[in-house]
């Protein structure tokens, strides 16, 4: 008979094993045929046995966490068709036939080239020193008091540094969980990139908003970026990346940028207008852009002279 494959599902690697005897014993003691570590498995779990008709005999000897076939808890289970599907405790098992489908294969970032130098480790320094510039010239652009050394690196500490250093973190936390293995360098990359972004963009919203002379403009932005893109952002790399399933992905960016999300909500001015019966700022930027969409439509001097002249004493013009 050909053998079959005994697959041992776990985090990020699985297990294979050829099944190519008639019977196989797994649990967790050492004298098994596939021995499994997990705590929630028995000593002796479960025995396999495979006839020459190509029946397959499964045989349930755990009394704590006994195993579910099929999702059926059976003492003895029989089939012919594959796959198998095999819980005990918290490890799954398949028995799987030679010829059965695997996925497609997942692209590495830069599909793996090394002379790829955007995933190069010098490009996440590089990266990382535009991010702190960025801040400090944010810093620079909106201090209207004396540029100070001390607050300059406060500022870029909290606003730069503490912010990419925790989605960083956050991120490689869910992915040593997910697949057990670090990506320090495309996180640090991802995460900087998109800060990148997010300043030059930022800076767009703010010329917007000299221009419409409101700061809706920026409270849109920072509400669809933290609800809208940066969930977005973190799903793509899931997916990209880690490769992950495109709905867990989804799920986990959901849960990633939560707190960001309510912590921009919470600080977004406008928000904050409708909340409160009372603003100790105007709703609007006193801006005087010729652009500015709120301005009436401009006259020559030497025409407001001539409209003056025409008018009656005790009279006004629109």
């Amino acid at each position: 008979m050909e053998p079959l494959i005994i697959e041992i599902k776990t985090r990020g690697l699985h297990r294979y094993h050829a099944f190519d005897k008639p019977e196989l014993r797994l649990g967790r003691a050492l004298d098994n045929d596939i021995i499994l570590s997990d705590p929630t498995v028995e000593p002796y779990h479960i025995k396999i046995r495979r006839h020459e008709d190509g029946n397959i005999e499964l045989q349930n000897l755990a009394k704590v966490n006994p195993a579910q076939f099929n999702n059926q808890l059976e003492d003895e289970y029989s089939t012919t068709n594959l796959p198998i599907d095999i819980r005990m405790g918290r490890i799954s098992v398949s028995i799987l036939a030679r010829d059965h489908h695997v996925t497609a294969t997942k692209s590495l970032a830069g599909n793996g080239r090394p002379d790829n130098l955007l995933w190069h480790p010098l490009s996440a320094v590089l990266l990382l020193s535009l991010c702190v510039l960025g801040g400090g010239l944010e810093f620079y652009f909106t201090s209207y008091n004396a540029l100070k050394w001390e607050n300059l690196i406060k500022f870029v500490f909290r606003e730069s540094v503490l912010s990419i250093a925790a989605f960083i973190l956050i991120l490689s936390i869910f992915e040593r969980l997910l697949v057990n293995r670090w990506e320090i360098k495309l996180i640090t990359i991802s995460v900087t990139l998109v800060y990148l972004l997010y300043q030059l963009l930022s800076v767009v919203a703010s010329e917007l908003m000299y221009l419409f002379s409101s700061d809706l403009t920026t409270s849109i932005f920072n509400l669809v970026w933290y609800l809208v893109f940066i969930p977005a952002a973190v799903s793509l790399y899931l997916i990209r990346v880690t490769h992950l399933g495109q709905r867990k992905s989804v799920l986990l960016a959901t849960l990633i940028s939560s707190p960001f999300a309510i912590l921009a909500i919470m600080q977004n001015p406008t928000i904050n207008t409708l909340l409160d019966d009372f603003s100790a700022t105007a709703n609007y930027q006193k801006s005087l852009s010729p652009l500015n969409l709120h301005l009436s439509k401009t006259i020559s001097i030497e025409t407001f002279f001539e409209q003056a002249g025409d008018l009656e004493p005790g009279e006004f013009s629109d």
